[in-house]
This record gives structure tokens, sequence and C-alpha cells, in this order.
């Protein structure tokens, strides 16, 4: 049969008649987003050229044993829930290539090149283009992180069809990157962990990711179950960054239960599981090796940590070594932690003990000498962030709960001091719907009353009749026309005339109102919004009707012009403008005029993003805590001066470490007596 007559029967949806089919039509496969990585694994194998004539044909028989061997593998580590089989080997495949391609070995266009004759996803569940030996493509085999937008897994292979491929394919292709060694130097000594180091691919000594230097093949570590499907998310959590915490983790070999956890630091994650000699984990120990006078098992098992680098995509699993000596090698080594041992990264950043170990758990601590001096409050999105500040700092029962949007901002800068005069707390929702995180956090509040500060483009009426049943006494809205009419309502719903001081923001930009919410709401002033430009009518009758004594306004004639300025004075007895050059010096502006130093807490945001520190504005005015915009990677100079010049206490970072990163946590921990 020829190589388009298969490929029509497969598009068709029919199984050719080869050897290693035999698994019934393609129409009986559930779609990728239905059938997960459990289950059979099929693999469509096509050999492709684009010169020349067609090579000696594959040998079936051998490619089948080879993916026999996996099978057995993924069966054995499994407990009999996956399995591979090959689906389809077609014969030669000649593709055309433009001169500049085949000589650069393009892989994009020798994909969609095969792609135009096999088609998409929907008939196999891994797509393997086969090369012979190619010598301008200088690689072995390059496998699709996860599945393709086509909904299978492909892999490109030069000259190489072994089972450990097979394995990588089915594992990569599932979303686990592929796992190495780090050799890390400090000076001239090894060491587990430092700025230098070299990766070295495809040496794990257990995962299937890997290229089997110990010969024979461990457990998957505990992402890489997660990702099959073999265990859940909760049997491999997360553990928050900067909170001390111990965890007991059952071997990966383990049928039920933790199997492990990960953290995120610095631009880095970090997995950590634990292997005994059992089950497929059997060989780990039948080996030695001798550092110094100390005979460990090799590779041995213990308490493991892989490091990945943080981004889209996420880097290779990165095994640390706790053993580590000059010599680098695959084999004679012990990476793996041992009961009792502790291991410190660098800059005290975090530090992990082996407190027990037996072979049905590991008792490990995670502890964070420097971060854990500074407390991060922080969800796994805006709108978990805004339920968990105020789950930490409301107590049921509050009089009032107030209701922002987490899409646009305009409506919390102001309501904001508000929430903060009457300790109430600030929750984001959606548009069109109420998180269910913040349905739990409303649950557990109480309120006596909700307020949506905003109107129906922002929170939608349905969002409203459903608040309508976490509260006895009713919903409010608070909203105007557009952002600077929605600022004058909440300020006539809250204040009297005669305020010591009215608040100045931008209505186009946020971040000059986040530092000077807190102080609106320590001072019991009210935050109106302008244009860059112009003073909006309803924000002048909201100052007449005030009387302010005086008015304050936030940021640089970038951000409200002096005219703007000009025309405000003349609604107060005085008039000030607070600005620096940039977001992070006017926020110190603010803070350097509001408060003294031996504050009890400062309040850290992002000075790129909004969403964080909307909710805990609130808190900080409620707290009398001054309010420093960073970067998502560093504290401007201006900045560092004044957290020196305020003596905080305590500090307190708004938001996760996408906003503010672990390196600055940690900056910010010098900061505190």
């Amino acid at each position: 049969m020829s190589v388009l007559a298969t490929v029509a029967l497969l598009l068709a949806g029919l199984t050719p008649a080869v050897a290693g089919s035999g698994h019934g039509q393609a129409s009986d496969r559930a779609t990728p987003s239905e059938r997960g990585f459990t289950g059979e694994h099929r693999f469509a194998i096509v050999p492709t050229y684009w010169s020349g004539t067609a090579p000696a044909p594959l040998d079936t028989g051998e490619v089948t044993a080879k993916i026999a061997e996996t099978s057995s593998y993924y069966s054995a580590m499994s407990g009999g829930r996956m399995s591979a089989s090959l689906n389809f080997l077609s014969g030669w495949l000649k593709i055309s290539l433009t001169s500049t391609e085949a000589k650069t070995c393009d892989q994009g266009a020798i994909r969609d090149a095969v792609r135009k004759v096999v088609g998409s996803a929907g008939l196999r569940d891994h797509l393997i283009v086969y090369l012979n030996h190619e010598s301008a493509c200088h690689f072995t085999d390059l496998e699709n992180v996860g599945l393709t937008d086509k909904g299978d897994g492909y892999t490109i292979t030069n000259g190489v069809l072994t089972s450990d491929v097979f394995n990588r394919v089915i594992s990569i292709n599932a979303g686990a990157t592929s796992t190495g060694s780090l050799d890390c130097v400090s000076g001239t000594g090894a060491v587990p962990l430092s700025p230098s180091c070299a990766y070295r691919d495809q040496t794990d000594p257990w995962d299937p990711t890997s290229g089997r230097p110990y010969g024979s093949l461990g457990m998957p570590m505990a992402d890489t179950l997660e990702r099959l499907g073999l265990i859940a998310a909760a049997d491999y959590p997360e553990v928050a960054t900067g909170e001390n915490t111990t965890q007991t983790i059952g071997p990966l070999t383990a049928t039920s239960g933790q199997r492990g956890f990960w953290f995120d630091d610095d631009g880095y994650r970090y997995h950590v599981d634990y292997r005994v000699p059992a089950g497929q984990d059997a060989w780990i120990d039948d080996h030695t090796w001798t550092s110094g006078a100390v005979t460990y098992a090799d590779p041995g098992g213990g308490v493991i940590v892989h490091r990945q680098l943080l981004g889209t995509p996420l880097g290779e699993r990165q095994l640390v070594d706790f053993h580590p000596d000059a010599v680098r090698a695959d084999t004679q080594r012990h990476p793996g932690l041992e009961p009792g041992e502790t291991y410190t990264a660098p800059d005290n950043a975090w530090s992990l003990a082996v407190t027990a170990a037996t072979s049905d758990a590991a008792t490990v601590s995670l502890s964070f000498p420097v971060l854990s001096k500074v407390l991060r409050w922080s969800g796994a999105d805006r709108f978990a962030t805004s339920a968990m500040i105020s789950a930490k700092n409301f107590a049921p029962g509050v009089p009032v709960v107030y209701i922002a949007s987490g899409r646009v901002y305009t409506d919390a800068l102001s309501g904001a001091p508000v929430a903060g005069k009457t300790s109430g707390p600030v929750l984001l929702v959606d548009t069109d719907a109420i998180p269910d995180v913040v349905k739990a956090e409303l649950r557990r509040l109480s309120p006596g009353a909700i307020v949506i500060l905003g109107g129906p483009a922002t929170i939608s009426t349905g969002v409203e009749s459903q608040l309508a049943a976490y509260t006895p006494g009713g919903v409010r809205r608070w909203s105007g026309a557009d952002r600077f009419a929605t600022s004058a309502v909440i300020s006539e719903n809250s204040y009297n005339p005669g305020v010591g001081t009215a608040y100045i923001a931008s209505g186009r930009v946020f971040t000059d109102a986040l530092s000077g919410a807190p102080v609106a709401g320590k001072t019991g002033g009210p935050v109106l919004l302008v244009d860059t430009n112009s003073l909006p009518g309803v924000i002048a009758a909201e100052l007449r009707r005030l009387r302010p004594g005086r008015i304050v306004v936030l940021g640089g004639p970038a951000t409200i012009s002096d005219a703007v300025f000009a025309e405000l004075k003349t609604y107060a007895r005085q008039a000030e403008r607070w600005a620096g050059a940039d977001r992070f010096t006017t926020s110190v502006a603010i803070t350097h005029k509001s408060y003294n130093p031996g504050v009890a807490t400062l309040y850290i945001a992002s000075g790129r993003v909004y969403t964080d520190a909307l909710s805990g504005a609130p808190v900080a005015g409620m707290t009398a805590g001054p309010v420093l915009l960073v970067d998502t990677t560093s504290i401007p100079s201006a900045v560092g001066a004044e957290i020196a010049y305020l003596r905080p206490q305590r500090i307190v970072i708004f938001g996760g470490p996408a906003t503010v990163s672990t390196g600055v946590q940690a900056q910010l921990a010098g900061f505190l007596p």
C-alpha cells in the first residue's frame, strides 16, 4: 500500500492493517481534552526525507519491540493505567523543502510539509516524524512540550527510535519538560547551587524524560506523575513562598497520599519528592558510591529536588545534587537528602531539612530564613488575593463589604479610603460572575450590607442579584455615568461638607492613587478622580459641596496638568501637589509627607499591576500604614531610601511573585530589625 493510500485511510478514520495496529477505528478514540494521558498511547510514525531516493524501510518488528518496552515500563509504574502501542508506521514520505530550509533543517517547514499529507489530530496520540540521520539536523529527538494546537503530541527525531525516545514522547507530550543534572561550583569547590552552574540534559538518574544513565528507569518525578494524571494536584501541592512549613510526603511508589510539593523562588520552581528502593525504584540501592569517608547508595533515593526556570515555556527540570564532587559524571553520585541532613540555598533564600524518613514517608521542613521576615498576601489570581487579604484582616459580621471590579481599577480607587474609614473590606468580582473564592469569603464575613462600586458595565446586574444572598441588609450600588461621576457619587455618599483634605488623583492612571488612598483613609478624606487636562463638572460640583480645607493633587503634570491644578486651587484655601519624577518617586513623595519614622506596618505594591493593591489599600488606611510602589524585580533607589527612613516594624507585600518577585522580597527583609 502506498504512503498516500495509507494516509488516505487514516484521514478517513480507518486503521491500516499493519503490524502494531489492531486497536479499532479512530472514531472510537476520545478527543485529547477528554482522554487525558492515562490509558493507551498510540504512535503514528512517518519516516520523512527530502532529497535522493528513499532509504530502506524501517523494521516494523524492531520498532514494535521498542514500543513494547515503553509499554511495559508505563504499565508497571502506573499500576496498569497506561500502555503504548504502534498505531501506524508508514513507508518513506518525500517532502519538498527549499534549499535554505534543507540546509538549516527548518523544523517548522518539515512539520508543515508532513502535516499537509498526514493531517491533524483525532487519529493518533503521538505523531513522530523520523529523519534518516540528516547531517543538517543537529539533534537526536525533539518533543513538543504538551499537546500541539492540532490536539496531538508531536516529535521529530533524527536517526533514533529507541524505547528512551518513546518514553520521553509520552511524558513530554503530556507537558513534562526533560530532566537533567546541575553541576554547580563556588570558587573551585562543587556545591549544590550557586550562580555558576552547568546543565547536562537527559542525565537524571530516574525519570523517563531522561536518558537512563543507570540503564534502569525509576518512577517519574511527582511533577511528571501529576501531568500524566496518575496523581491528583492535591497530592502534589504548591507551598506558599515565604511561609515556613513542614510537609509529610510518601515515596513516589506509594499508591495514595501526598507524593511531594513545589514552591517558587526568585524566578525558579523547585520540585520536591521522595524516593525509596521499592517497586519501580527497587534498583536504586544496588550499587554504592563513596564521597570522602561516607558511602552512599548509587544513585539511591532520599528527598529529591529539581529546579526549573519559570517562564513561557517552562525550562528543563534540573536535578540538584546535595552531595556533589568535582567529577561531572552521569553515575557515581547520590543527589538526594538523607534523614538528618539540611541544605540552605544561597543568600538564605530557603532551607530544607529532612527531620525523619522511613520506607513509608519522609518529614521535610521547608523554611525561608530571609523571606519569612516579610509577609506576602496573595492568592492564585486577583480575586483570590482580594479574598485572602480580607480573610487576614476582617472578622465575621463586618458592617459593610465593598465590591469592586477586578477588571478596571477606577471605582476601587475612590472606594478604598471609604472602606478604610468604615473598616470594611474590598472584594473583587468579575464583570458577570462572582468567583468561588469570593463567594466563600462573603459567606464567612456575613456582612451587614454590601455596596457595589461602579455601574452595570463593570459589575453586571446579574452579579448584583447574586450578591443579595450574602447579606440581610441589601445591596446598594454607588455609580455614575463614568469613572469621574462614580468617584463623585462615592464621595457624596461617604463624606460630609467641611472635610479637612480632598485628594485628587488621575482617572487615567492608577499608580498615584494606590499610595494616596491609604493616606486618604487615614485622614478621613475622599479621593476624587479628574482627567489629565480637564476638571469634570461632576467633580467641581462635589468639591463645592465638600468645601475642603485643603486639596492635595497626587501625581505630576503628566497625569494632572498644571491648568487643572490651577482650577482646583479655587475650591480650597490651600492646595499642593505631591509628586515625583515617576510613579515610584511619587509614592515616596506621598508617604514622606504623611508618615513619620517607626511605622508599625509598611505595605508594598507593584507599580506595574494594580489589582493586588485594590483590596490592600483599605487595610493600609485602616491600620495607618503607608503603601510604597516597587518594580517587579527591583526596589528603586528612592523607594529604598524611604523604607530606611520609615523604619517599619513589619512589611507586607500585596500580590504574588509574578508582580513583586521573591528577590525583592529578600531585599525588603534587609530593612527590618
